[in-house]
């Protein structure tokens, strides 16, 4: 019989600070024990030895507060949204980032972007319509994007939600889900799929399909010595966006010449990318962006197989997980380490 995994998840920001704990068990687990759960804010609440809890792990967390809040009407102007994960390749100390929700926002389509920055909660409001875009799916939605697996809107058979598949679970299709809301697990009767709320936002709020996206023209090659900090990261299509021009392909930089807490001295799209000369690939950064949204303290590390000394780089087909044995690609030879650790060829780039 095949392992049900569960999907383990944080608390979605429109949760936070939603009150207190109710806490039930509507369903027991394998072992006939019961499965504690925390309906106000979406959490498992039971203990190491399956007593219920007196507050669910999340009972203690603050609302998500007015600064990381928007509300948008997308009739006014041009805007475009992305979900926020950490940079793949970082050198120097740049200022720290916030939010989870990137938002673009210009008046005209030629004109300065008036909103650059990143919210945990986004209301977006088309004419009657409104949606909620959660930190938590917008960043799992990005996962998913960045791994070359597509999603769609999964609602919870027992509860109605609409389920929000993240961290590993947003880059492999499964058939089997823990729901967000009530726990409960759930099986996708059509086939292995990805969950999230986010899947079918234009159609939900009405819009059409912007632009398909283009590959940047543009190339750089970044002298280190010359900035006081460098994040890059590989582009991801936005969640939505009411652009008038393409979304353009490549690889996203930011670079501060001096003061960090400035304005980037560049905050551009490259389709080629060269660090001291040496050309950035673009796939393996790709997959760095993934593992450093997945790694959760493991390491990533660059490797060469112990049999044929091809440089290695951890699967993306199957759950993307840190693990101790890793295959090699060219010989089929297989490396093993003491720790659980992703590879990743452009991991020693890293500060």
């Amino acid at each position: 019989m095949a392992t049900m995994m569960h999907c383990k998840h944080n608390t979605r920001e429109s949760k936070r600070g939603a009150g207190e704990c109710k806490i039930s068990a509507d369903v027991k687990l394998r072992n006939g024990k019961p499965k504690f759960w925390c309906a106000t804010h979406g959490q498992a609440a039971s203990r190491p030895d399956g007593s219920k809890m007196d507050a669910c792990p999340a009972a203690w967390e603050e609302p998500v507060p007015p600064h990381l809040r928007l509300e948008i009407d997308l009739a006014k102007g041009e805007t475009a949204i992305w979900g926020v994960v950490e940079p793949a390749l970082r050198w120097g100390d740049p200022p720290p980032s916030v939010g989870k929700i990137h938002v673009h926002r210009r008046p005209t389509a030629d004109a300065h972007k008036e909103i650059d920055g990143s919210y945990d909660l986004v209301d977006l409001v088309h004419g009657r319509v409104r949606h909620q875009i959660e930190g938590m799916a917008a960043k799992a939605r990005s996962i998913s994007e960045l791994s070359g697996v597509p999603v769609v809107p999964l609602k919870c058979p027992h509860c109605g939600d609409t389920h929000i598949d993240e961290l590993m679970f947003a880059t492999r299709l499964h058939r089997n889900h823990q729901c967000n809301g009530c726990g409960r697990n759930f099986v996708d009767s059509t086939g292995p799929s990805v969950s999230n709320p986010l899947a079918d936002l234009y159609a939900e709020l009405g819009l059409p399909r912007p632009p398909a996206p283009v590959r940047s023209s543009r190339t750089l090659d970044l002298v280190l010595d010359r900035y006081t900090a460098v994040e890059l990261w590989p582009s991801n299509a936005a969640i939505v966006s009411t652009m008038t021009r393409p979304e353009e392909i490549g690889i996203h930089v930011h670079a501060w010449e001096g003061d960090t807490n400035r304005e980037p001295t560049i905050d551009e799209t490259y389709g080629t990318v060269s660090v001291s000369g040496v050309v950035i690939d673009e796939d393996a950064l790709r997959i760095l962006a993934v593992q450093r949204a997945l790694a959760d303290g493991k390491p990533i590390v660059s490797m060469a197989c112990d049999h044929c000394t091809a440089p290695l780089t951890s699967p993306t087909a199957g759950w993307m997980e840190p693990t101790t044995t890793h295959t090699c690609a060219a010989c089929g030879g297989t490396t093993r380490t003491k720790r659980k650790v992703f590879i990743n060829p452009l991991a020693e780039k890293f500060f």
